[in-house]
């Protein structure tokens, strides 16, 4: 799986933080998820686990960064003895357990169904293994000047209207600083 993972800086802390106030210790696969990456965002990885399948929008990172969990939602499942750690586009929620019987199992919650839990992964590994990502595409990151003089050079700058420029510069802001790396754990 590829990842563009979020700033580590002040991680280790965090853990310990949410460790100490919910009375929960990550296991040792996800915490050094969160000490390698810190979550991120993850742009064209889909999985398919035990009859479940989805996109992957990113995993969440702790402190400030672009995809984080809010005290909130943790004080919502904590007491169900579980942790979201990822999201998918459509807002269904993955989790990691903590009760004994399903300790590290990952969770699909699906939102359509009231949040209708469905184990899909054994540990945290099983579940990385089970997503797969494709690079994204050269074209999503090169400039807009580049765009358009590749367009002009195919005898297709006619095409170049604010629409378009409109539609790259978004396609820029989300992808242009993204730089994935494959996840190990």
């Amino acid at each position: 799986m590829l990842i563009a993972k979020f700033g580590t800086d002040g991680v280790s802390d965090e853990i310990s933080k949410i460790e100490s106030r919910y009375s929960i210790t990550f296991p040792k696969q996800y915490k050094d998820f969160l000490l390698r990456y810190n979550g991120g965002y993850t742009p064209k990885t889909k999985f398919r686990a035990k009859g479940i399948s989805s996109d992957i929008k990113g995993f969440y990172g702790l402190g400030a960064v672009g995809l984080s969990i809010s005290q909130e939602m943790i004080s919502a499942w904590i007491p169900q003895k579980l942790f979201p750690i990822a999201c998918d586009s459509f807002g269904n929620i993955l989790f990691i357990c903590f009760a004994s019987d399903n300790y590290e199992s990952i969770f699909f919650g699906d939102h359509e169904k009231g949040m209708k839990l469905s184990l899909i992964a054994n540990d945290f590994s099983s579940f990385i293994r089970a997503c797969k990502s494709d690079k994204l595409p050269e074209a999503a990151l090169r400039s807009i000047e580049e765009r358009k003089a590749a367009l002009i050079e195919r005898g297709r700058g006619h095409i170049i209207t604010p629409a378009l420029i409109e539609m790259w510069q978004v396609e820029l802001d989300k992808y242009g600083n993204m730089r994935q790396e494959e996840v190990v754990v």
